[in-house]
């Protein structure tokens, strides 16, 4: 049975902190601002509510070395999708500095946030950079919920003509459903993963995150008239499955 779904994408995992890379200026030139110590705090953050969302505390604190204001930016981004959830700037003077840089994020919203800190010099040229990973943390409150569409009955197309069926399926998260983590369809009793369904707002999907997951089931001449039955699952970032939402459609 053919289906139209695109693959999924995996992330890796990595938590570390990792060095700079300071290099002298020219003879006359402000020095470059160098880290001769810096830190990101913190390296893992927990949520231990049921709060809808949390705020890390995220600062970087260091020595700096170098002549005049220096201004230290920092930029963290989420590993799902790389986006951008901080910028923060601040101008301090060579030797101890410290920049704050909170940030709120859904409580579904676990993983690793890619955090880069670069530093400018009175003059504009660029110095010193570091750059850490803060891993996020919160306890799951359930499994996804999955609803699907019922779509009308199509007629079994001749030659090379196909018709879509349209597979819709509502999720909703406790967690929010930034938490969701994929949508499958598969043959029921274990039959096997057939294909993803997206929210992205992209072919037949009309807008992106409106918890609206689609896909296309493309149905040719092969297919004999009758019932056709698969489902549809959630899997939420913990781990945790949702009940399977079942889902027929008739060939004519």
């Amino acid at each position: 049975m053919p289906v139209a779904f695109r693959s999924a994408v995996a992330l890796s995992a990595v938590a570390a902190l990792w060095g700079c890379d300071a290099a002298p200026g020219a003879a006359g030139e402000v020095p470059r601002p160098v880290f001769d110590a810096v830190a990101v705090t913190p390296v893992a953050f927990a949520l231990e509510t049921d709060a809808a969302t949390a705020t890390v505390p995220l600062a970087v604190a260091g020595t700096l070395v170098g002549e005049g204001p220096v201004e230290v930016r920092v930029i963290a981004r989420y590993g799902e999708g790389d986006s951008l959830v901080v910028e923060a700037a601040e101008t301090v003077q060579p030797g101890a500095f410290r920049v704050e840089a909170p940030f709120e994020v859904p409580r579904g919203a676990v993983g690793e946030y890619a955090v880069r800190v670069s530093t400018e010099g009175a003059d504009g040229r660029a110095g010193d950079q570091a750059a850490a990973v803060v891993r996020f943390a919160a306890s799951n409150l359930g499994p996804p919920s999955v609803t699907v569409n019922e779509p009308a009955a199509v007629t079994r197309p001749a030659g090379d003509e196909t018709v879509r069926v349209p597979l819709e399926a509502t999720v909703t998260d406790p967690d929010g459903l930034v938490n969701v983590a994929v949508v499958l369809a598969q043959l029921p009793e274990g039959g096997g993963t057939i294909g993803r369904l997206f929210d992205d707002g992209e072919d037949n999907d009309a807008a992106a995150g409106d918890g609206l997951y689609t896909a296309g089931i493309v149905v040719d001449a092969t297919f004999e008239p009758g019932t056709y039955a698969l489902e549809v699952i959630a899997v939420d970032r913990a781990g945790a499955v949702s009940d399977p939402a079942p889902f027929t459609f008739t060939v004519r």
